[in-house]
């Protein structure tokens, strides 16, 4: 059992003692004490988050998002799940993969994969290039996936710096995917990023990100990039945003682009 700490504010003092005593009585004191110990610390921590929060705010700190912690924390991850570790169930990556992937990038061309991690959706990926690469800032994940995918001789993975596509030629991406990384890039190298994006993109070419929408207001490792601070950097390069999803309906169910009020774009380059 698990709550949201500032959800405790919708109960007054007398209706949290009436409860508190109910609770006592059904469950006994062992089980409340563990409750008691849950709610002090949680409220701590909360406390602590929003300091920290604050503070990266106000003095423009990088928190846990430059590209030197981004390279040290997924080169020394453990990539055994293959990214699933982020997948909160199976049906909602196939609709992932069936409203969001299939339907944007198309086949028969030229994709390019911004940080595949452990490989979650470079195989689909691949199924649907002409030819294929992937640039991750971990040396862990390009070996991870030249393993995993050498039987793919469309397929090339190559180191990246965290801002930029070097190794990438000049008008050479027909489709730009990338999944559970820009979540963790802060904006001005998202900005480097999106210059890139213009550089090495086609004219007409479709580009799907995934990526944070409330600064990092909410944990989860995000950076402080906003919903549209990411939408304003794309514009102001002359990208056309297409769409723009924080949910989707799929057979009468409706799923989350991500864990933390994430959101999904999909920008195309102008001709």
């Amino acid at each position: 059992m698990k709550d949201i700490v500032e959800n405790r504010q919708r109960l007054s003092l007398a209706s949290k003692l009436r409860i508190g005593l109910l609770v006592l009585k059904e469950n006994g004191p062992l089980w409340c004490a563990c409750l008691g110990g849950y709610y002090a610390a949680s409220a701590v921590a909360d406390r602590f988050f929003k300091s920290m929060d604050g503070i990266r705010r106000r003095t423009g700190i990088p928190g846990m998002n430059s590209k030197a912690l981004n390279k040290a924390i997924w080169e020394a991850w453990d990539w055994g799940g293959g990214g699933d570790e982020w997948t909160p169930s199976d049906e909602w990556k196939a609709s992932v993969m069936k409203c969001v992937l299939e339907r944007h990038i198309p086949t028969g061309t030229r994709v390019l994969e911004i940080g595949p991690g452990g490989g979650r959706w470079t195989g689909a990926l691949i199924a649907r290039s002409a030819s294929f690469t992937a640039v991750d800032i971990s040396e862990s994940c390009v070996d991870l996936c030249r393993k995993k995918f050498s039987h793919e001789p469309k397929a090339s993975f190559i180191v990246g710096s965290g801002s930029d596509l070097q190794g990438i030629a000049d008008s050479s991406v027909d489709a730009l995917w990338s999944f559970d990384v820009f979540v963790h890039i802060n904006l001005a190298e998202v900005q480097a990023y999106a210059d890139e994006f213009h550089r090495v993109m086609t004219p007409g070419a479709i580009g799907v990100i995934h990526h944070g929408s409330v600064g990092g207001a909410l944990g989860g490792w995000r950076s402080n990039v906003t919903h549209e601070s990411f939408l304003k950097t794309l514009q102001d390069r002359g990208f056309e945003i297409v769409e723009s999803v924080l949910e989707w309906q799929d057979e009468g169910t409706t799923h989350q682009a991500g864990l933390y009020k994430d959101v999904i774009t999909v920008f195309k380059r102008r001709s």
